[in-house]
């Protein structure tokens, strides 16, 4: 019998989910609401928390999806918010979603992690938590996140977190708020050995479009003055580089897993491609998880796309799809031009690596 890697297993499995269209990874935004209010965050909305938790699904409705789910393919699931630690029956939700046998990853901010909370998480631990780190000091977190307390607070979640040793992974939306701050909150991942990444890309609201962050996303000359910065993570996969600009060239400007092995569920109950995308959608409350699955399958097909990025020169330095250029302009077949120009700092430090 031939030894494979879990690597190797991994990409076999997601090859055959794909031809097959079986949904085996996906994500449940158990709610919207949060006990932070950070300025970039897309899945917030106006309305006040006490009328967002009278529309949320209960536990027994997101115990239902999960066993549909986990019945028609699911292996793996990520539990998101808001912060889904804020429902008082995240607990209920959490050891019946462990009972269907998933294996869970869980997004927090960290702030409502607690030793009891912890010592409780530790008995059925969840394959990942995944801490979003947003500064390395009160006066980011007050300005940033609207709570300058919560730093001291996420970082106490972290420690509890290992403590126990339940694997921990930390990652930061950069913005200018925070910018200053980048190296410090990836020197502190470092000192802890943990894995960390940084993403860049902010895009607009699901209800308000890209207005309230167009002045707070970082601009393509402070992404280029990043990139020299971690250059040195770079050097070493001159390789890969060299292949970005050919690899996507032609191919359509959706060609992820969303809605052909992964799926998402929003804290309304609508079944969706990915987080991204508040439409299309289908009801699996009300349809049954595997019809709703086929007809959302059915309508990606009839997502239009933005003629001018199939065949660009960049593409392959581009993170656009059909989900970011409908929160950027409002459509699914226009460009972008924030990402045409991130796309672009890109293609230059490409070539400023490959030259070294």
């Amino acid at each position: 019998m031939e030894n494979k890697s879990l690597h190797q297993f991994l990409e076999e499995l997601q090859i055959k989910a794909a031809r097959l269209s079986i949904p085996i990874y996906g994500g449940f935004e158990l709610t919207s609401r949060c006990n932070l209010e950070c300025r970039m965050c897309y899945v917030k909305g106006k309305c006040p928390q006490r009328e967002l938790q009278k529309q949320e699904l209960s536990a027994d409705e997101w115990i239902k999806i999960a066993s549909s789910a986990a019945r028609n393919g699911a292996l793996a699931v990520f539990l998101t918010g808001g912060e889904p630690l804020i429902r008082e029956d995240f607990k209920e939700i959490y050891e019946a979603m462990c009972r269907l046998g998933l294996r869970i990853t869980l997004f927090t901010n960290a702030t409502l992690i607690t030793e009891e909370l912890v010592r409780w998480l530790a008995e059925t631990p969840p394959s990942i938590v995944d801490v979003s780190l947003y500064g390395m000091s009160e006066d980011t977190y007050y300005d940033l996140c609207g709570w300058g307390e919560a730093y001291g607070r996420t970082i106490n979640g972290i420690e509890l977190l290992l403590k126990h040793g339940i694997t921990t992974r930390l990652k930061t939306t950069i913005v200018k708020a925070n910018l200053k701050e980048f190296p410090a909150i990836r020197d502190y991942a470092k000192s802890l050995n943990l894995e960390f990444t940084g993403t860049t890309l902010v895009h607009g609201n699901l209800t308000e479009g890209i207005s309230y962050i167009e002045n707070l996303r970082i601009s393509p000359e402070q992404f280029y003055e990043l990139c020299i910065e971690t250059r040195d993570d770079y050097v070493n996969d001159k390789a890969v580089i060299k292949e970005l600009s050919e690899r996507q060239k032609g191919a359509p400007l959706m060609s992820c897993s969303a809605a052909r092995t992964s799926f998402f569920v929003n804290w309304k109950g609508h079944l969706t491609p990915c987080p991204l995308l508040e439409k299309p959608f289908t009801e699996p409350l009300k349809t049954g998880y595997e019809a709703a699955w086929n007809e959302l399958r059915r309508l990606i097909a009839g997502i239009p796309e933005a003629d001018k990025c199939v065949n660009c020169e960049n593409r392959g330095f581009c993170a656009v799809c059909p989900a970011k250029l409908y929160l950027e302009t409002g459509r699914f077949d226009l460009h972008s031009e924030y990402l045409c120009k991130i796309a672009e700092v890109k293609r230059l430090f490409a070539n400023s690596v490959c030259n070294m």
